[in-house]
């Protein structure tokens, strides 16, 4: 029995010591996104991860951002009798890139994780307010803007029993597209963006090409797309196209190589 008792203390450290790291922010990479191949807190918690609507919010506006500004991101989080509230929150492109730069606004609530691809919580962070809890950091987009972006979040709503049983995991996700308009206001040439894409496709009108008809054609020179161009941009949704080349034509008919991913 002695023996028993000897080796028991060796046994529990080490789930000790991942609790307390884990309380201390996640190791990374639990964001359930598809960059970080759907992995999320479930992975060291038990039970199985509830989708949750409306936790991620932001200053951008509803036109969209516009890369290599600055915004704020905040994920919050609600669960009746919590102990203690976790978080993990990333940003990628429609390829599961990571994307943007993120940076700390409250130190002593949030840090930055994954090779500082992602934002969770230290200790002090997890304290909630009632059943409530929100976290918030500053997010730049990039310069080079890649179309959409989904910022992921999961969030463990723990019981603080010591243990990772019993507690509660949330998926949440929100996805916001690039401002198309003011790009549209400013351009002196049509153009398009992303390229190459994987599938959507905003495009810039320049004044001369306003009024004409935006045009996309596939490597045989069918035309498989047409929208107009009054309004100064558009946008095309290439996802169901097959992957390769395409061409754009704008109003001075010349041809631009488009490749869909």
């Amino acid at each position: 029995m002695k023996k028993l008792y000897t080796f028991l203390p060796l046994l529990i450290l080490p789930v000790f010591f991942v609790l307390m790291s884990y309380s201390s922010g996640t190791p990374g990479g639990k964001t359930g996104s598809m960059g970080d191949n759907g992995n999320n807190c479930t992975q060291c918690h038990s039970g199985s991860p509830q989708n949750a609507t409306d936790w991620i919010t932001s200053d951008i506006p509803g036109n969209g951002f516009v890369g290599g500004e600055t915004y704020i991101i905040t994920a919050s989080g609600e669960h009746t009798g919590v102990g203690r509230f976790g978080f993990e929150l990333t940003a990628e492109d429609e390829s599961g890139n990571k994307v943007g730069t993120f940076t700390i606004l409250n130190g002593g609530e949030t840090q930055l994780a994954n090779a500082n691809a992602a934002v969770t919580h230290t200790f002090a962070g997890t304290t909630p307010d009632g059943d409530q809890k929100s976290w918030e950091v500053q997010w730049t987009a990039p310069e080079d803007v890649p179309g959409d972006i989904t910022f992921y979040a999961a969030l463990n709503a723990a019981n603080a029993n010591g243990s990772t049983s019993g507690d509660v995991i949330y998926l949440t996700e929100k996805t916001y597209g690039p401002d198309v308009t003011g790009f549209g206001d400013i351009a002196a040439e049509s153009g398009f963006y992303p390229n190459p894409t994987t599938g959507v496709v905003n495009f810039t009108i320049a004044d001369a090409d306003k009024g004409s008809a935006v045009k996309i054609y596939n490597q045989t020179g069918q035309l498989i797309e047409t929208f107009a161009a009054a309004s100064g941009h558009g946008q095309a949704d290439l996802t169901k196209r097959a992957k390769g080349l395409y061409f754009v034509q704008f109003n001075d008919g010349q041809l631009q190589k488009l490749i869909v991913k």
